[in-house]
């Protein structure tokens, strides 16, 4: 898991190929313009994912095998849970078509999203995306999966 900022995500591009496209469509698009939905950045290995909902209190815990996640917040607040995935367990089947296992509970660490703040989150990172701040609130969120 890495956090900062977008004025310092120059510095990852060399540890992961596609993060430099992946954020240059962060920092370059015009968000209010865009609805929510899938994008291909670079054909299927670079994907955007514009989402919109609510924040719950106890969102799923998740994790993927092939991608990982660039979490970035467009409008407001949002709360991500973070745990190494070695230990916890599934509770459902793998879904193979999307890329992700859901995961039990667990007491993790937390990081909130808002301003310009991104979270990449690896296969070996369990997460918890979802989660209200205060409380639940709607927020419009853009999440590239990068194939690895």
């Amino acid at each position: 898991m890495i956090i900062d900022t977008l004025k310092y995500a120059h510095h990852y591009y060399d540890m992961l190929p596609g993060l430099d496209k992946a954020m240059e469509f962060i920092k370059t698009t015009d968000f209010s313009k865009l609805a929510a939905g899938r994008y291909e950045i670079d054909g299927k290995k670079v994907i955007a994912l514009i989402q919109e909902y609510d924040t719950m209190e106890n969102p799923p815990w998740e994790s993927h095998e092939f991608h990982v996640d660039v979490q970035y917040l467009i409008e407001g607040v949002e709360k991500i849970g973070y745990n190494p995935l070695k230990g916890m367990t599934t509770t459902q089947p793998y879904n193979a078509p999307d890329d992700y296992d859901i995961l039990a509970d667990v007491e993790g660490s937390y990081v909130t999203l808002k301003d310009d703040v991104f979270m990449l989150l690896f296969p070996q990172d369990g997460h918890q995306p979802r989660k209200a701040f205060d409380k639940p609130m709607p927020v419009r969120k853009c999440v590239i999966k990068i194939l690895v």
